[in-house]
């Protein structure tokens, strides 16, 4: 039996085989390339028998390019599967959740940030996403999941590429879409000379972009080069001014999706604590239904929310703290004052928080991950302690990818 990008095809001596762009059903052949410590990767190279589910896929760099691996797989059973993937991550903790909603998909062409590699050749510029599996840059003429404008950003770093890069070189540009324009951050081998600053400040005209930052190569530092407006994005009706290359929820849908379930999940608290909160994207909201404390480890993402609250004269009832959760968890003492948290860690989780959580936390708990397996292990710890999972909503930001996310409502009675 074949699988998906991160399913199994067969056992071999007890280890799990992943083949890329097969799907469930199918008869195949594959070459065993690498072993690695989830299972054994491999190239797929007949396809024997089809199965009934696969498409054609509507990108003509799908196969090479390693942003979507699943665009050959019907609308249905591809949806179905990545909320299968969140029921089989909370089965395999041994926990169960009250409800478990239908999985909310982006649209094609609304992924709002990218980060493209270019290289610089003898014959011109590649510029686009790694190819599946290794280091070569595919060139991408199209994405059908980003925002159109992006792919015009990248059209115009292709014409100053020649004069930031050396024949041989390679350099990095992520680029966020935020409501006052592309907001785009370079990686450069080396400092930007006159020419390529002047080139620069060209293709920022052209392409409307309202700021364009690098990462110094000297300190790793953000230092500017240009702006031509202020950088800005609306969080519920809350202009903030993020700083260059922050993280974005991938799509304005998504987040409207996750931040739905959240609101939802809090209800009307007395008073709410917020972790890994980022620039605010979910604390505005949260905002508006009582006091909120937001903590974050980003100094400079802390302080753009901080001025955003200054701004908006909210300090009474919105407040911001900058610290490091990984190295510095809440202590159940400092979680009492609270009657709900929410909590976005990065992929890896927050075993350690959530351990201060289930000695000690609030009893209602908002969960948004990006990785079911560290949820689970995260939300065994909590049931462990009592919480039940009330209700589940699956999120499907990175279309036709493997990856899904979830906000997970937790709820613990109070003892007798």
């Amino acid at each position: 039996m074949a699988s998906t990008e991160f399913g199994p095809l067969y056992s071999l001596r007890q280890r799990p085989v992943f083949v890329p762009l097969s799907l469930p059903g199918e008869r195949i052949t594959a070459q065993l390339t690498t072993d690695t410590s989830e299972g054994v990767s491999s190239q797929l190279t007949e396809i024997i028998e089809p199965s009934a589910d696969r498409v054609d896929p509507p990108c003509r760099h799908f196969g090479a390019c390693g942003g979507c691996g699943l665009q050959h797989w019907a609308s249905e059973p591809y949806q179905q599967w990545k909320r299968e993937r969140v029921i089989a991550a909370i089965r395999r903790a041994g926990l169960e959740a009250g409800q478990i909603d239908d999985i909310v998909t982006a649209s094609p062409g609304t992924r709002r940030r990218a980060d493209f590699v270019m290289r610089r050749l003898q014959s011109g510029t590649v510029l686009g996403f790694h190819e599946r599996g290794n280091n070569r840059i595919v060139d991408i003429e199209e994405c059908l999941i980003l925002e159109p404008v992006l792919m015009k950003v990248a059209a115009g770093l292709r014409v100053v590429a020649t004069e930031l890069l050396l024949p041989g070189e390679t350099a990095r540009a992520a680029v966020n879409l935020l409501d006052s324009g592309p907001d785009l951050l370079l990686t450069l081998p080396r400092e930007p000379g006159r020419p390529a600053l002047e080139a620069l400040s060209g293709m920022a005209e052209n392409m409307d972009l309202c700021r364009i930052s690098m990462v110094s190569t000297a300190d790793a530092m953000v230092v500017p080069i240009l702006e031509r407006r202020t950088p800005t994005i609306r969080f519920a009706g809350i202009d903030v001014r993020p700083p260059p290359g922050t993280f974005l929820q991938a799509t304005q849908q998504g987040m409207e999706a996750i931040v739905g379930a959240v609101v939802a999940g809090v209800g009307k608290p007395t008073r709410t604590v917020e972790l890994y909160a980022g620039c605010g994207s979910f604390s505005f909201p949260l905002h508006q239904l009582g006091p909120l404390h937001a903590i974050d480890g980003a100094a400079a993402s802390t302080a753009a929310m901080t001025a955003a609250v200054n701004r908006a004269s909210l300090q009474g009832t919105l407040t911001v703290e900058t610290r490091d959760l990984a190295d510095l968890p809440l202590e159940p003492r400092e979680l009492e004052p609270y009657d709900v948290l929410v909590f976005d860690p990065p992929r890896a989780g927050a075993r350690g928080q959530v351990e201060r959580i289930a000695a000690g936390g609030p009893p209602r708990v908002v969960a948004v991950s990006c990785n079911p397996a560290t949820f689970a292990r995260d939300a065994h710890t909590l049931a462990d302690a009592g919480y039940k999972i009330d209700r589940i909503v699956p999120i499907d930001q990175f279309l036709w990818s493997p990856h899904v996310e979830l906000v997970a409502h937790f709820r613990r009675e109070a003892s007798p």
